[in-house]
């Protein structure tokens, strides 16, 4: 149920998720259920995720893959297009024919993989991740997408494992700060569904 939303092929079950989840805890100290709610929450909050190319390194336009319809604003050419022609670059994909987010009613689409990193962001774990797992990063792995959201989600206090720590990590994870009170919906959200997580994850736990 986690990447129902995402269009990723190889999606996992939720049993398979969390056992990602705990690899990821291992590292980052990030509780599996708050990652696998801050995942969930980022499926849904567009359903149009993975389902745009971007088509113009100069502007930023793009298509939706379905319709062939133009839309600008697929990806930011100044902060994330430089980025991503490296990020695709060196794992082989055609940067014009890689799925990315399309853009909402506001701002920049262009963000890649099950985390939904933008360019920018994602490059700058690069070479991190790249140590942990001994490979070019793919932020359209999950394994590896899930390790990039733990990594960025405890640097920003999420390993704490504490509710506010965790609501401020979920905050600056969709906005990139926890004073905007537009957005205070998202970290609200996230705990509720980190909540039920548990729930699940006690029930897998117990029934081993």
């Amino acid at each position: 149920r986690i990447f129902e939303l995402t269009g990723v092929p190889e999606a996992p079950t939720f049993g398979e998720a969390y056992e990602i989840a705990k690899y990821v805890s291992g590292i980052t100290g990030v509780r599996p259920a708050f990652l696998l709610a801050i995942l969930q929450q980022e499926s849904a909050i567009g359903k149009n995720v993975g389902q745009c190319y971007l088509k113009n390194i100069a502007t930023g336009e793009g298509i939706r893959i379905n319709t062939g319809q133009k839309l600008s604003r697929v990806m930011s050419p100044k902060r994330d297009i430089p980025p991503f022609l490296i990020i695709t670059k060196d794992l082989g994909r055609d940067s014009l024919l890689t799925q990315v987010s399309c853009p909402m009613s506001f701002g920049w689409g262009g963000a890649m993989g099950p985390a939904q990193f933008i360019p920018s962001t994602w490059i700058l774990y690069k070479d991190r991740l790249g140590g942990i797992v001994g490979k070019t990063a793919d932020p359209w792995n999950i394994k590896d997408a899930f390790l990039a959201a733990g990594l960025y989600l405890s640097d920003y206090g999420a390993k704490s494992k504490t509710k506010d720590g965790e609501w401020k990590a979920a905050m600056i994870y969709f906005s990139g700060s926890t004073t905007n009170s537009v957005f205070y919906w998202y970290a609200n959200n996230v705990l509720k569904i980190a909540d039920g997580f548990e729930k699940d994850i006690e029930i897998i736990e117990k029934n081993r």
